[in-house]
């Protein structure tokens, strides 16, 4: 009998909440102005891609970067070094792909420079750069770019390529230069 009393005035509780109090919260909220806002999840820090063709990859890195740096450097070029290979795997030194990623990069990151309009004579002649960092790991390439415009500002991101042996073969052969 005790139980069955205690049930009982749970139910009442229950009732009560639900039906008395709850809707006095819920018109509260709404007069402050309070409402649900449904929160999405920040996007991946880290993306990692995969490419068998060697052309596209270092297409799709170029269109990134220039995404990147859009409004970054001003009027004038941009002097792009070889990305440089380091790590465990590799010696120290420039590869193929390091020399083909920098010559892609100068032509799409200078088209966009050059149609900007020439200030002043600082902006001129303060060089603007940019260099990448190429290095092996765990089955996938980290690519770092680093830029640095005229006004002395640097940005600098990094992308990872899962590894195909065409970017292997390109990450892995040396070039020697003058």
């Amino acid at each position: 009998m005790r139980h069955h009393h205690l049930f009982r005035n749970l139910l009442i509780k229950t009732f009560l909440f639900c039906f008395l109090l709850l809707p006095c919260l819920v018109q509260g909220a709404q007069e402050t102005g309070a409402e649900f806002v449904k929160q999405t999840p920040p996007p991946p820090t880290i993306q990692y891609r995969d490419y068998a063709s060697l052309p596209e990859l270092i297409t799709s890195l170029c269109d990134e970067a220039d995404g990147k740096f859009k409004h970054f450097y001003g009027p004038g070029l941009v002097a792009v070094t070889p990305f440089v290979s380091i790590g465990e795997a590799l010696r120290p030194g420039v590869s193929k792909l390091g020399v083909t990623l920098a010559d892609q990069m100068v032509a799409v990151i200078n088209n966009n420079t050059i149609s900007l309009k020439i200030g002043s004579n600082k902006q001129r002649h303060s060089q603007q750069r940019l260099s990448g960092l190429l290095e092996e790991m765990d089955g996938y390439l980290r690519i770092h770019i680093s830029g640095t415009n005229y006004r002395g500002q640097r940005i600098s991101y990094v992308t990872n390529v899962e590894m195909s042996e065409p970017l292997y073969r390109a990450l892995h052969s040396y070039m020697m230069l003058w």
